[in-house]
């Protein structure tokens, strides 16, 4: 009991202390609080990310690099790389044309396309052989 009592005593010691030790910010009814104190002499930063954070800048695909890496995923992925599906690609389009055994590869592949394609629509001319 007497622990208890001196534990007690420290803590109503020690409580006090602790809340008058920082002056508290008052808060209007519904207002947020801060969530941290704001340093007035420091000037805000203009660059919050080191510029090894920073995202690289977008690369710009020719036509024949993106053809040539959309067909290279499809020659690669182990569901289609049996099947002869060719990709056609200009400036606003890329066209995949062939015929695809299910549901399955045919969504593969579109994924693989729009994944590459960047801006350009995707023209679907993929024959279903087996619809489910």
């Amino acid at each position: 009991m007497k622990k208890l009592a001196h534990f007690s005593a420290s803590l109503l010691f020690l409580l006090p202390g602790l809340a008058w030790s920082r002056p508290q910010a008052q808060t209007l009814p519904g207002a947020t609080p801060p969530t941290f104190p704001q340093d007035q002499s420091q000037p805000p930063a203009t660059n919050p990310l080191p510029p090894d954070t920073q995202a690289p800048a977008q690369q710009t695909l020719s036509t024949e690099q993106v053809q040539q890496q959309i067909q290279s995923k499809l020659d690669t992925e182990p569901s289609l790389r049996d099947l002869q599906l060719t990709v056609v690609a200009d400036d606003t389009t890329v066209t995949l044309k062939g015929n695809v055994e299910n549901d399955d590869q045919h969504d593969a592949a579109l994924r693989i396309a729009k994944s590459y394609a960047g801006d350009r629509k995707i023209v679907d001319k993929l024959v279903v052989k087996q619809r489910a």
